[in-house]
C-alpha cells in the first residue's frame, strides 16, 4: 500500500513539474543612481517588442538603494528573445535576453546604461562576448593611433599624409572586426543572438546571395524561432522580385485570428493593399468583388487577402460591411499601423493601391499589375494556362 501512494504521490510531482513554468531572475545593480537630468532613478520597467515593433511593458519594480529585482515567468516552450530595462529616460535602455536562470546586470551609471554588463545566462553571456567583440575593436583603433602619434608626432597625424593614415587603419580594422564578427555568429549558430544579429547589424551590410548564406548557416534548432523566421523574411523582403518567395507576412484578420502567408500555401492568393478614403482604392476594391465572382463561379484555388493601410481598425471593418466584401475565400487583415505596418514594408507597399498576385507555391507571378490585368491574368490560370512558368 505504501508503495502505491509512493508512486502516486511521485507522479503528481512529476506531473505538477512538468506544468511548471521556467523562472528568469534578473538581478540589477546601478552603482550611481543618478540619471543625465540630474535626479535619481526610482524605477525600471522591462519591456518586450512584440511582432509589429511595438512596446509592450510586462514588469516593473522599484530601484531601492542601487538595487532591483524581475522575476518573469516564462511559459513552456516560450522562445528565447531580447527585451529591455528602460526607466533611464531619453529612450536610453538595457538589453537583456529573456531565458532560464539568473541574469546579473551591473550597471555603472544611470545616465549610461548601455554600457551595462548583463551575463549568468548562455544567451546574455554570448551576447557579452559579441559587445566585447565591438569595444575591443574601438580600442585597437585607438592603439594603433596613439603608437602614430608617438612615432610620427601631432602635427603629422593632423596632415592629410596622417589622416589617410588613420583612414587606412580604421578600415583594416573594420574589416578584421567584420571577419571576427563572421566567425563568432557562425560558432553561436544554435543561440538565438545571432539571427537576431545577423538582422539588426550585418543584412544591411550583405548582398542578397551573401545574406542568403548567412542564413543556411543558423542551425534547424532555430528554425522555427521568431528571430529565425524574421531574418528570413527580411532577406525574402530584400530580394523580392517576380519568381522568387514572397516574404511570410503576419496577418491579424478581421474575425480576431492571426495567419501568415504561410497558411494559404497551395492556393493562388491574390494579395491587395487598400486605404480606407483612397479613391483608387474603392475602385480596386470593386473591381475585386467582380474577380471574386469569377473566382467563385469556377471553384477556383484562389483566395483574396485584402490589408488595408489605414490606422483605424473601427472604420476598416465598418468599410468592410458597408461594402460587403466580407465574404467566403476573401480575407482582410489589418494592424492599424498604416504604411508602418511590417505586413506592408516586407512586400515593399509603400502606397495604396497595389496588387501582388503569388502562385500556390509562395512565389511572386507579378508585383504591379493593374486590376485590369490581375483579373485577365487570373482568368488564364483558370484556363489552365500558367503563363508565368515562361517567366522562370
Amino acid at each position: 500500500m505504501l508503495h502505491r501512494l509512493f508512486i502516486t504521490i511521485m507522479s503528481v510531482v512529476v506531473c505538477i513539474a512538468a506544468d511548471a513554468q521556467e523562472i528568469c531572475t534578473i538581478n540589477g545593480t546601478i552603482a550611481d543612481s543618478k540619471l543625465e537630468n540630474g535626479k535619481k532613478i526610482k524605477e525600471v520597467s522591462l519591456i518586450f517588442t512584440n511582432e509589429l515593433g511595438q512596446p509592450v511593458e510586462v514588469a516593473k519594480t522599484k530601484v531601492k538603494k542601487g538595487k532591483y529585482s524581475f522575476s518573469y515567468e516564462l511559459a513552456n516552450d516560450e522562445p528565447i528573445l531580447m527585451y529591455t530595462i528602460g526607466g533611464f529616460g531619453d529612450g536610453k535602455s538595457i538589453e537583456v535576453f529573456v531565458e532560464p536562470g539568473l541574469v546579473t546586470v551591473n550597471t555603472a551609471s544611470a545616465s549610461m546604461p548601455c554600457l551595462s554588463h548583463v551575463s549568468g545566462t548562455p544567451t546574455n553571456d554570448a551576447y557579452s562576448a559579441y559587445k566585447s567583440l565591438l569595444n575591443n575593436r574601438q580600442s585597437e583603433i585607438d592603439a594603433a593611433i596613439s603608437r602614430l602619434e608617438a612615432s610620427r608626432g601631432k602635427e603629422w597625424l593632423e596632415s592629410a599624409e596622417g589622416k589617410s593614415e588613420v583612414k587606412r587603419i580604421k578600415a583594416l580594422e573594420s574589416i578584421s572586426t567584420q571577419s571576427q564578427i563572421l566567425k563568432f555568429l557562425i560558432e553561436h549558430n544554435t543561440s538565438p543572438m545571432t539571427p537576431f544579429l545577423i538582422e539588426r547589424t550585418l543584412l544591411p551590410k550583405l548582398t542578397s546571395a551573401y545574406a542568403e548564406q548567412m542564413t543556411k548557416t543558423i542551425s534547424a534548432l532555430l528554425h522555427n524561432h521568431p528571430y529565425y523566421h524574421s531574418l528570413r523574411n527580411q532577406v525574402l523582403s530584400n530580394n523580392l522580385k517576380v519568381g522568387n518567395e514572397v516574404p511570410n507576412i503576419m496577418l491579424p484578420l478581421a474575425n480576431g485570428e492571426t495567419k501568415n502567408l504561410v497558411d494559404y500555401r497551395g492556393k493562388y492568393v491574390v494579395l491587395n493593399y487598400w486605404k480606407e478614403g483612397c479613391e483608387k482604392s474603392k475602385e480596386m476594391l470593386a473591381e475585386l468583388q467582380n474577380l471574386y465572382d469569377v473566382i467563385k463561379g469556377n471553384n477556383a484555388d484562389f483566395v483574396i487577402m485584402s490589408v488595408s493601410l489605414g490606422d483605424d481598425i473601427e472604420a476598416w471593418k465598418s468599410v468592410i460591411e458597408s461594402s460587403k466584401i466580407n465574404r467566403e475565400g476573401w480575407f482582410h487583415a489589418c494592424d492599424g499601423l498604416g504604411a508602418d505596418s511590417p505586413a506592408a514594408k516586407l512586400a515593399g507597399v509603400g502606397n495604396a493601391p497595389k496588387i501582388i498576385l503569388i502562385e500556390p507555391e509562395g512565389r511572386a507571378v507579378s508585383l504591379d499589375m493593374e486590376i485590369d490585368e490581375v483579373v485577365m491574368r487570373v482568368e488564364q490560370i483558370i484556363a489552365g494556362d500558367l503563363y508565368y512558368l515562361d517567366q522562370e
